[in-house]
C-alpha cells in the first residue's frame, strides 16, 4: 500500500498540471474577461500543495495508525493460522499415537487371550491327566482290596470247608481231632483238590 503513494502523487501532480494549462493559455490571450471557470496557474499550484500537504498529513495522522492496525491484525491472523497448523499438525500427531497405541493395546489383548487359551488347555490337559491318574490308582487300590477280599472270601471258605469235613469226620469215627489234626487234614483235602483240578 505505501508502495502506491508515489504513483498517486504523479497522478495528482499530473491532473494539476493539466488543470493549470488552459488557464496559463487563457490568460496570455485575453485579460480583459476575467472567467470565474477557467483554471488559473496560481490556483492550480495552490491546490496541489494543499493536495499534497493533506495528503502528508492524512498520511501521517490516518492512514499510518490505520495501516499499523491492519498490519497487526494480520500479524494477529497469520500467527492465529500458525497456531492452528501447529494446533492441527500436534492433533494429528496425537491421532496416529493414539491409533499406534491402540493397535498396541488390542495385539496385547489378542496376546493375553491365546495365552489364557493356551494356559486353560494346558490346565485342562493336567486335571484330565491328573484325574486319569487319580482314576487308575484307585482301580489299582479297589482291585487290590478286591483281591485279598477274594484271598480272604477262599481262605474263609476253605477254613469253613475244613471244619465242616472234620465234624463230618468227627462224627463219622466218633471221637474228637485236635486242631492240628483238623488243620493236617484241611492241607491233605487241599493238597487232594489241587491235584484234582490240575488233572
Amino acid at each position: 500500500m505505501l508502495r502506491a503513494w508515489p504513483g498517486v502523487l504523479a497522478l495528482f501532480l499530473a491532473i494539476g498540471l493539466i488543470a493549470c494549462t488552459p488557464g496559463l493559455a487563457h490568460a496570455a490571450g485575453d485579460e480583459d474577461k476575467p472567467d470565474i471557470l477557467s483554471p488559473k496557474a496560481d490556483l492550480g499550484i495552490w491546490t496541489i500543495v494543499v493536495f499534497v500537504l493533506l495528503l502528508l498529513l492524512l498520511r501521517k495522522i490516518a492512514w499510518g495508525p490505520m495501516l499499523e492496525g491492519l498490519k497487526k491484525r494480520e500479524d494477529t491472523i497469520q500467527g492465529a493460522l500458525d497456531e492452528a497448523n501447529k494446533t492441527k499438525e500436534e492433533a494429528q500427531r496425537l491421532r496416529d499415537q493414539f491409533a499406534q497405541e491402540m493397535s498396541k493395546a488390542h495385539e496385547k489383548v489378542r496376546e493375553l487371550l491365546d495365552q489364557g487359551r493356551k494356559d486353560a488347555e494346558r490346565t485342562n490337559a493336567d486335571m484330565m491327566a491328573k484325574a486319569k491318574a487319580d482314576i487308575q490308582v484307585e482301580r489299582d487300590r479297589l482291585h487290590r482290596e478286591m483281591q485279598v477280599a477274594h484271598d480272604q472270601a477262599l481262605q474263609d471258605l476253605w477254613n469253613q470247608t475244613a471244619q465242616l469235613a472234620s465234624l463230618v469226620s468227627t462224627k463219622a469215627i466218633r471221637r474228637q481231632l485236635t486242631p492240628d489234626d483238623h488243620r493236617r487234614f484241611v492241607d491233605e483235602a487241599l493238597a487232594d483238590l489241587r491235584n484234582a483240578t490240575r488233572n
